[in-house]
């Protein structure tokens, strides 16, 4: 179901119903620094040892008490006085919600030192569904034509994606290059649905490279599921920035169209971002102080200024409408993929336009309003169900409000990089082992190779003169016999 269609029915929430969804323990939804802030011990100089509310009243999200301040006997509420609160605080809320706002209000600090544009990805998504409809794009008259970076993380805005305009056309290059060329973005363009009425295409250019900035605010770390130690978003353009640092940037300055045939889009990538540092200005003394966030900006604009060539060639404004919606996806994730810290995805807009009957309108996606916390939730939790997902309780993920946007923790719907079933499948393995011990067990733990694996196995000769005409290697080299003129 579209935002539109959800907004409709998304009325006010029921007072009765939040005290019936109400916890019955608020401590275990917090984060990991709060839990154990409620049992460790205290430490001289150290906020650790103190209650959640007194973390908050020193934070200071609560007021000092007073002779005045409402009775309370719990930690689930707490009236607080607004003239010393968080604007994005409101009175009476549950005490979860306080340290939710307080801690995604540091995260988004740490992502916005960097980006300061940047909007929670489920709010990015939602504006922008909200402004294209306006200007007539929605999923059942438009097709979307997506460029990311080739990086399997990049799959949750993907799919936001597709939730809005159906299956999408993508145009993926390593680091977010373009190299589909002109045939790539044709032939997505001819999938595109036409109006029976006006007999109109219309299409919704998507382009972003990524970049992770994770809780503790280290640049470029990520923590992948399954594999240990950090690892890099984005590695493409992080091993671009090592290169050409080292190798200058004229000397990655080659002619448009020469590239290496083992490293095609690597290369390609370089020289692209090569030449747009020397368009503008920008020579080895410079590169000395830049870093990857510097790097991931220059690409975001040398790949938008690519996909705008590429339009401009492929696409009739007198017969089709179309929008180009750009910018830079950020991977905020915990330090340890596991860990109790949510992992969060932004995106930093950079350029959205439409254009309309030949008319070009820039549209400001900042300067709209952001959808609540309980509407996000919603809206998310229908589209995991309609997308054949699990339906997830809307109390288990990190949802809230940090004022210039609303964040939801990440859920991305391939079971390899689910926390919850990664840590269950941790249970699972307790469970059994202490079964194992408990009920007196003598497992097999070794095993044999079925009997048909043998029927699997291919003659070596039949295999190496099926495959031949390979050993050439025709697709990296000029074969033997070959014209100087193919090189």
């Amino acid at each position: 179901m579209s935002t539109m269609a959800m907004c409709a029915a998304l009325g006010p929430a029921s007072p009765s119903a939040a005290r019936k969804a109400r916890p019955a323990s608020l401590v275990s939804s917090l984060p990991r620094s709060l839990r154990t802030a409620r049992r460790a011990p205290p430490r001289a100089g150290s906020s650790r040892g103190t209650t959640p509310r007194a973390f908050l009243r020193n934070m200071g999200i609560f007021k000092q008490p007073g002779a005045n301040d409402p009775a309370t006997d719990s930690d689930d509420e707490q009236v607080v006085d607004q003239s010393t609160v968080n604007p994005v605080a409101q009175p009476g809320r549950k005490l979860r919600d306080y340290t939710e706002v307080a801690y995604l209000t540091g995260r988004a600090k740490v992502v916005n030192q960097h980006f300061p544009t940047a909007l929670g990805i489920d709010d990015f998504i939602h504006r922008l569904e909200i402004a294209l409809y306006a200007y007539g794009f929605n999923g059942d008259n438009s097709i979307a034509m997506v460029n990311l970076c080739r990086d399997e993380i990049t799959v949750s805005l993907k799919n936001k994606i597709d939730q809005c305009f159906g299956s999408s056309f993508n145009t993926n290059g390593l680091g977010g290059v373009l190299t589909c060329g002109v045939t790539g973005v044709a032939a997505g363009l001819s999938h595109a649905p036409v109006s029976k009425g006006s007999g109109k295409e219309r299409y919704v250019f998507f382009s972003f490279p990524h970049i992770s900035v994770d809780a503790r605010g280290n640049v470029g770390a990520i923590s992948r599921p399954g594999r240990p130690g950090n690892s890099c978003a984005c590695g493409a353009l992080n091993k671009a920035l090592i290169d050409i640092k080292a190798e200058g940037v004229d000397a990655n300055c080659k002619v448009p169209g020469v590239h290496e045939p083992l490293d095609p889009e690597m290369s390609i990538l370089k020289q692209r971002l090569a030449r747009r540092l020397r368009y503008d200005g920008m020579g080895d003394k410079d590169m000395e102080g830049m870093d990857l966030v510097g790097l991931t900006k220059v690409a975001e604009k040398t790949i938008s200024d690519d996909l705008n060539y590429l339009i401009s060639q492929t696409v009739d404004p007198q017969k089709a409408d179309y929008a180009v919606v750009t910018g830079i996806q950020i991977h905020s994730w915990g330090p340890a993929f596991d860990d109790e810290s949510p992992n969060l995805e932004f995106i930093a807009p950079a350029t959205a336009y439409v254009v309309v009957n030949g008319c070009k309108t820039s549209i400001d996606l900042n300067a709209m309003p952001s959808l609540t916390p309980r509407q996000i939730r919603i809206l998310a939790d229908s589209a995991r169900i309609m997308g054949g997902g699990q339906s997830a309780s809307q109390n288990e993920l990190v949802c809230n409000s940090t004022g210039s946007s609303t964040l939801r923790e990440i859920d991305p719907p391939y079971n390899y990089s689910s926390k919850e079933i990664r840590a269950r499948k941790r249970e699972m393995a307790g469970m059994y082992t202490e079964l194992i011990q408990s009920e007196g067990l003598r497992p097999e733990v070794s095993c044999q190779w079925p009997g048909w694996q043998s029927n699997l196995r291919v003659d070596e000769e039949d295999d190496v003169a099926r495959n031949s005409a390979e050993a050439e290697h025709t697709s990296f080299m000029t074969p033997r016999g070959g014209h100087e003129a193919d090189e």
